[in-house]
């Protein structure tokens, strides 16, 4: 009975460094899927000659490339019964990933417009000559630390800032 007690106590102590170290390397894999999607649109954008799209939705922490129209025909219409509709040449998604719950995004901005997280979608472009809109995303883990994410918007490359 004492030795099923000492291994109680001694599981206490341990199981809080276990949590921990199970979840450390999620925000380093949030940072990963956040650099990989922005490396896969700017890419896509350049190789491929079309706007490609990162969407981030904050509310169910998913991020996802989506490649854009072509820049010579940004919109093709056709017929849906007798009515003429619009569609926009966008494609499937070619990239998604999903950011651990443990992960709070704290602040999303795009071009200078502060704290989109109210909005179902933030949408940031990458041109087809290598540039992007301005991105900022900031992480928080849930042992506190603090990443800060942006995009080089004349690069539309990702750089990793470590707040805290």
């Amino acid at each position: 009975m004492v030795v099923c007690g000492i291994m109680a106590i001694i599981m206490a102590i341990a199981l809080p460094s276990f949590y921990k170290e199970a979840h450390k390397d999620s925000i380093r894999k949030a940072i990963a899927d956040i650099s990989e999607a922005c490396s896969t649109a700017r890419a896509r954008a350049v190789l491929n000659g079309v706007t490609a799209e990162v969407r981030l939705r904050p509310a169910d922490h998913t991020i996802s490339v989506v490649e854009g129209s072509a820049p010579a025909s940004p919109s093709t219409y056709g017929f849906q019964g007798e009515e003429v509709v619009e569609h926009r040449g966008s494609g499937g998604a070619v990239f998604t990933a999903k950011i651990s719950d443990h992960i709070l995004i704290e602040f999303v901005g795009v071009n200078l417009i502060p704290d989109l997280q109210e909005l179902d979608e933030v949408t940031c472009l990458f041109y087809p000559n290598g540039t992007s809109d301005e991105f900022v995303i900031l992480l928080r883990s849930d042992q506190g630390e603090v990443r800060k994410i942006t995009t080089e918007v004349v690069t539309g490359i990702a750089d990793v800032e470590v707040i805290r």
